[in-house]
């Protein structure tokens, strides 16, 4: 399954649509962070902004899954 399909429908599945990525104290965002911004880029999610973590320097980035993004993922 490819990164694009692989995260759609884990939003989909997720409570209202939501999906979330944490990053690390050291700043760096996990592989996927820049796979859903390139899917919020396309119209298929909605950021919905960043909120600090528990730790120093963590943070967490949270989308919503829009309708073109569930169109697109009945497609595939």
């Amino acid at each position: 399954m490819d990164h694009r399909r692989r995260l759609l429908s884990r939003a989909a599945l997720a409570d209202e649509g939501r999906i979330t990525v944490r990053r690390e104290p050291d700043r760096a965002w996990p592989g996927d962070h820049s796979r859903l911004c390139a899917l919020e880029n396309d119209g298929d999610l909605l950021f919905l902004g960043e909120r600090p973590g528990p730790l120093p320097g963590g943070a967490s980035a949270e989308w919503r899954l829009t309708a073109q993004g569930r169109d697109a993922l009945r497609d595939a």
